[in-house]
């Protein structure tokens, strides 16, 4: 394969998953710096949070969790696969939701618990957000 459809093959099935990554490690960096080192309870919220905001987004997505998955090729444009509206915007959200959290005496497990499941959610509705810009600036642009 030529190398740059071979990059171009890996930058699209990494994309979604590089920015979750980089949102749910960063909200659980930023949990870390107000609360401290989380306990066992703490970490089991956080990630009890994040899959519940994905199921509801499955849930909503999907019409429920018994539903059929049809695997499609989503057609995107390369700006909208950077993610900075999901990741980077996001984290500013958490940063802001986790200091009000704690300043606010809400225990670490309760915001843990919020916090994943508030950046599993931001996440994936700003996807939606990047892809609209992204499309309104093709289609603007014409490309």
């Amino acid at each position: 394969m030529e190398p740059t459809k071979r990059l171009a093959s890996n930058l699209r099935s990494e994309s979604s998953a590089y920015g979750y990554t980089l949102t749910i490690w960063g909200a659980g960096a930023l949990l870390i710096h107000e609360y401290g080192m989380p306990g066992e309870l703490s970490v089991l919220a956080y990630v009890s949070g994040a899959l519940l905001g994905f199921a509801t987004l499955s849930w909503f997505a999907f019409g429920g969790p018994l539903s059929h998955v049809d695997e499609t090729d989503v057609d995107m444009t390369a700006l909208s696969m950077i993610h900075v509206a999901a990741t980077a915007g996001n984290l500013l959200v958490v940063l802001f939701v986790a200091h009000g959290l704690r300043v606010a005496g809400v225990r670490p497990a309760a915001a843990f618990g919020v916090v994943g499941a508030q950046s599993t959610l931001v996440y994936n509705l700003s996807l939606l957000l990047e892809d609209f810009v992204s499309e309104t600036l093709a289609s603007a642009f014409g490309t």
